[in-house]
């Protein structure tokens, strides 16, 4: 069988394509996964003087006050919240979060509706909400500056982790897909001749069309589009639209392809048309002229 290349057009395009795609898929699968991995337990800790309270979230990290900096502690029902930038998962709320009646905080909690607010006199230090089980008696620790730790309940990681299991795989195969497409795609196609067929081979499959019969000519669309399948400089595959009717593209090149005609129609687009053409009619083609105009 004599084989035949389309011309390889290199593409700037196609290669920016990738990195957005790459970025696209990798930042919220490494996001998910830091999430289901990166997450333990949130505990407070009075001693020698300081409240250190962890979040047990890499992202949020720890906060430390010095009691005598601290102005306020109330034991409160936090109405309104709204998270603004941290995590939130089922009995566990840590990051900033912004409540009706206290404002923008900082908070490790169990999501609980009553909490401890604790206020300092540094400004740097944001405001923080706690939740331990029992508010009071670690207000009073607060205040006698007793030591004293508390350890909150682990957060409740399945559903994440059902997530990033299903989603994860997903975004990773869908990306080295499509990345092995836009590089690999037009490279690997080819148009094999032979045996009174045609067979286009692509990345991921290939095609076979019987020539006796069919009618074949240079062809460049004027007006196409795609219904379904890849259409990228450089690179074209799937379903279209030309001159009105359906037609099978693989192609790298529409301004200079051949297109075959039968009962269905297929354009591709060989380096060397003339040549192409010629092996087509000596398996049974009937070649025509081009379309004027």
């Amino acid at each position: 069988m004599r084989e035949f290349r389309p011309p390889a057009k290199p593409s700037f395009v196609r290669t920016v394509l990738v990195v957005l795609v790459a970025v696209a898929a990798l930042v919220p699968t490494v996001l998910i996964v830091r999430l289901a991995t990166g997450l333990s337990q949130a505990s407070y800790e009075i001693g020698d003087g300081s409240l250190v309270v962890r979040s047990g979230d890499v992202t949020w990290g720890d906060r430390a006050v010095r009691l005598a900096d601290v102005t306020e502690t109330r034991v409160v029902l936090l109405r309104g919240g709204q998270r603004t930038g941290g995590t939130a998962l089922s009995g566990y709320c840590a990051g900033h979060f912004r409540y009706d009646e206290i404002g923008e905080v900082w908070q490790a909690t169990t999501c609980a509706r009553r909490a401890l607010v604790v206020r300092t006199r540094d400004p740097n230090t944001p405001i923080l909400v706690l939740t331990p089980p029992e508010p009071e008696a670690f207000q009073a620790a607060l205040a006698q500056g007793r030591a004293m730790t508390v350890t909150l309940p682990p957060p409740d990681k399945g559903p994440l982790t059902l997530v990033a299991l299903v989603s994860v795989p997903l975004a990773l195969g869908a990306a080295a897909m499509l990345a092995a497409l836009v590089l690999l795609g037009p490279r690997r196609m080819r148009y094999l001749v032979g045996d009174g067929f045609l067979e286009v081979r692509t990345l991921f499959g290939r095609k076979r069309i019987a020539l006796a019969g069919r009618h074949a000519r240079p062809h460049a669309p004027k007006r196409i589009w795609r219904v379904a399948g890849a259409a990228m400089p450089g690179y074209y595959t799937g379903l279209y639209r030309d001159e009105g009717r359906n037609v099978r593209v693989y192609a790298t090149d529409l301004e200079h392809g051949v297109l075959v005609e039968g009962e269905s129609r297929v354009i591709v687009s060989p380096e060397h048309v003339e040549f192409f053409l010629a092996a087509l009619r000596d398996e049974g083609a009937v070649v025509d002229p081009p379309t004027p105009g």
